[in-house]
């Protein structure tokens, strides 16, 4: 293996030796990976990159742009990881338990680095590195890089894969072969509605520190890998890429944007291109700044085909027979009434973290729904135990287990609305044509038709051909091929160009007719969510108006209730009035005339007069009086003229108002009432 330090290079053997170079700040360990295995397709099942992280700078060897976020502050972490310094540290051996194999033998693009003493799980580290713990790799199974689906996990929480608790990379690790093996498309929607986020607070009163970031299943489907993990805090190291290929899986082209988060374009509109993270390289608070249900998705939210793959989940996890107890020495563990005691079983996540092999997940997780097997496997454990044998034990630490290999996850993903029987791949067998072995459901027998003809596989798998690949004709078809003339053969070229182009023909035609199809269904969509929003609306409307008929009704119902009352009431009062009428009817008035009203009217003209008749009697004898005085002036006057017909009697000035004073005919003064 190839050792880099800071000043030199060198190669070493695999056996412990002296260093001769210990004061060298950082070396780095170069491993041979093996093939990295996608799960075919991931690309299609997967949502987008929901952020791009910006990355400019210049890597030396390769020319890659980048820029690492850097969190300067890590008081908001924990004390755990903030304090917790790696056991691997710089000696004169090779630290015997640094587990190395990081990648699947076959490619060296990733080196193991150990950290600085004044480094953390939390710290930034450059040129592309960031932390990750050493059980992930030992006993976990996990391999860089990264599958598509753990990248867009750690993208979609916005944390760095140290970030998240090692039990919850298990359950990343065993949800992908579950799905391989169910041949589900692992999407991220389906991913997290199976599991929900948990954070960790620190003890005491130091609420506004974040540790760990657990992973927990609303509905139970796996078992934790460990319910107590330890021994993992200090085995930590940094994993960096060294290679092109290497930078290619952790990098995605993206826009640049400025600090307000704003595209930056260039002189032609264009946005500017750079390499962008597809998913955090340190610790950082953005995952804090969410709530943890809205990592989660609801059910309502899943498609036609994620919502099928869970129930195919359901129906694996409800077919495991149940988990019978027995104590340590394998005697059953039984109740009061001599039933033994059993619980429901989940998938052994531990148990299938230790599969090397795709057989062995295989054979494992069939095991898992099979009673008889499970049984046989009981009794030949307790045969073996009464023999002498040692009994099994779960080991705890990752020291005691084994490591866990690559399991390949490249299974077929079921087409959409096929229902597999019992959810277990189907088997590919390898047939010899020709002197050449091939792939395929069926055998072809020269000169005669196939009754089906499987394509190979292309969908998912883009590294299928490259330049380095041969293409090889079976001897059969080359035996054909030298037989024929140079005329047959280009009678051959000229039908199959036909052929091909007629294959043209038809794909453009269907493929116009399917963007005519998916023009109509977004169209339908876009009219499905103005109507839901008229819909949305119209329900609320619905709702205040039904909320404002039920007061009403209250409000007649009681009006109805007080109506019978009020009828009461009314009657009663009628009837109060009528007896009232009745007894006015009956009294007869009697005036009292005291002694003096019988001296002014003896004869009692004016005993029956009201007050208002009395007044009015007045006003008139008053104007009554008037007029008499009037009349006897002018009558006066008359009989003088009569009496005197020889004299012309002077009248002016005379008035029956007035009188003589002092020999003069005048207005007498207004009395102090008429004042």
């Amino acid at each position: 293996m190839v050792v880099s330090g800071e000043n030199q290079r060198f190669r070493v053997g695999f056996m412990p030796m002296a260093w001769s170079l210990p004061a060298f700040r950082a070396f780095t360990i170069s491993i041979l990976a093996i093939w990295r295995l996608k799960i075919p397709g991931i690309h299609d099942m997967l949502p987008s990159i929901h952020a791009l992280r910006i990355l400019d700078g210049i890597m030396a060897d390769e020319g890659v742009q980048r820029k690492i976020p850097v969190e300067d502050n890590i008081d908001w972490v924990a004390d755990d990881p903030r304090t917790t310094p790696s056991k691997f540290e710089f000696e004169e051996n090779f630290p015997e338990d640094l587990f190395t194999d990081i990648e699947i033998p076959g490619h060296a693009d990733w080196e193991v680095r150990i950290p600085g003493a004044r480094q953390r799980i939390c710290s930034t580290f450059k040129n592309g590195g960031f932390p990750m713990y050493q059980i992930a790799f030992e006993h976990m199974g996990l391999h860089l890089p990264f599958t598509d689906l753990e990248m867009a996990i750690f993208n979609h929480l916005e944390l760095c894969p140290s970030q998240l608790h090692p039990n919850s990379l298990a359950f990343i690790r065993a949800f992908e072969i579950v799905a391989a093996y169910l041949q589900l498309a692992p999407t991220v929607p389906l991913f997290f509605h199976i599991f929900g986020i948990q954070r960790s607070r620190p003890r005491g009163n130091m609420t506004d520190k974040c540790g760990w970031v657990s992973l927990k299943q609303h509905k139970k489907y796996f078992e934790i890998f460990e319910e107590s993990l330890r021994g993992f805090k200090d085995k930590w190291f940094v994993v960096r890429p060294i290679t092109s290929a290497g930078w290619k899986t952790i990098i995605v082209r993206g826009p640049k944007v400025d600090a307000k988060g704003r595209v930056e374009h260039r002189d032609d509109g264009e946005p500017i291109e750079v390499d962008c993270e597809r998913f955090p390289f340190c610790w950082s608070t953005k995952h804090y700044a969410r709530e943890a249900k809205s990592f989660t998705f609801r059910k309502g939210a899943l498609s036609k085909e994620e919502l099928a793959d869970l129930k195919a989940l359901e129906e694996f996890v409800e077919e495991f027979p149940p988990s019978l107890w027995e104590d340590r020495e394998g005697n059953p563990i039984c109740d009061e009434e001599g039933y033994q005691l059993s619980s429901k079983r989940f998938i052994n996540t531990k148990a299938l973290l230790k599969c090397s092999t795709r057989a062995e997940a295989e054979e494992l997780l069939c095991e898992m729904k099979n009673t008889q097997s499970t049984l046989r496997k009981l009794q030949a454990e307790k045969k073996r135990r009464e023999a002498g044998g040692t009994s099994s034990s779960t080991l705890n630490t990752s020291a005691q287990s084994s490591p866990s290999k690559s399991i390949d996850l490249t299974w077929e993903k079921r087409g959409p609305g096929a229902v597999p029987v019992d959810k277990r791949p189907p088997k590919v067998s390898r047939i010899e044509v020709g002197g050449s072995s091939v792939v395929g459901g069926h055998r072809l027998v020269p000169g005669r038709p196939a009754e089906e003809f499987v394509i190979p596989s292309a969908m998912g798998h883009d590294c299928m051909l490259d330049g380095k690949t041969r293409m090889k004709i079976s001897d059969a078809d080359q035996a054909i091929l030298a037989s024929m003339g140079p005329e047959s053969i280009r009678n051959v070229v000229a039908e199959s160009s036909v052929a091909v182009f007629k294959l043209l023909e038809v794909a453009t035609f269907l493929n116009g007719r399917e963007c005519r199809y998916l023009q109509e269904r977004d169209e339908a969509r876009a009219h499905a969510k103005g109507f839901g929003e008229r819909l949305t609306i119209v329900e609320k409307d619905l709702s205040s108006e039904t909320k404002a008929l039920k007061e009403s009704q209250a409000k007649v119902a009681q009006l109805e209730k007080d109506l019978p009352d009020a009828k009461e009431e009314e009657r009663r009062l009628n009837d109060r009035v009528g007896e009232l009428e009745e007894k006015l009817s009956s009294m007869t008035l009697t005036s009292t005339v005291d002694e003096e009203e019988k001296n002014v009217d003896p004869a009692g003209t004016y005993s029956n007069f009201t007050r208002a008749g009395l007044i009015s009697k007045i006003y008139e004898v008053g104007d009554l009086q008037l007029d008499v005085a009037s009349s006897s002036f002018k009558n006066v006057l008359a009989q003088l003229r009569i009496l005197n017909p020889g004299v012309q009697l002077v009248t002016e000035g005379m008035d029956e108002m007035k009188e003589v004073r002092d020999s003069q005919i005048a207005t007498p003064p207004p009395d102090e009432d008429e004042v």
